[in-house]
């Protein structure tokens, strides 16, 4: 794994990371307003975007902010070094949530989510394991 320890390769992993949870954010903040429809989200089941729901799609998007800054401090685009292990060890956790994610969004009934959640989250499983691996000391 030293190509994907590499310092540049974790950096690189990290902005288009930056760029898929902003769109992710972004897509949370319109399903809360009610600008996209509910359909398109939260397994496709839902047909109404009710309190509840406005509401988790709020917290979606601080959850993502939050996975956003912990994946840039890791890669080292924010924050101090040496990466503190809190840190490292939530790399790993995001990295995991979203590998979950990603099997859900594919096996999901629903087309967009499956076809269009599926592929971001993907990519955002592969780069937060980059960013995982990289040594952002070097």
């Amino acid at each position: 794994m030293t190509f994907l320890s590499n310092l540049t390769v974790g950096r690189a992993a990290a902005q288009i990371a930056t760029f898929l949870f902003a769109v992710m954010i972004v897509v949370q903040m319109l399903l809360a307003a009610g600008v996209l429809p509910i359909s398109i989200a939260w397994g496709g089941r839902q047909t109404e975007l009710t309190p509840a729901l406005r509401v988790a799609s709020m917290i979606a998007a601080v959850l993502l902010g939050a996975f956003l800054y912990v994946i840039r401090y890791r890669a080292g685009l924010w924050g101090s070094t040496p990466i503190p292990t809190v840190i490292r060890v939530l790399s790993w956790i995001i990295t995991a949530f979203m590998a979950f994610n990603t099997l859900g969004n594919f096996a999901s009934l629903n087309n967009t989510e499956r076809f269009l959640f599926g592929p971001i989250t993907a990519a955002l499983t592969i780069a937060c394991f980059i960013v995982s691996v990289s040594s952002p000391e070097a």
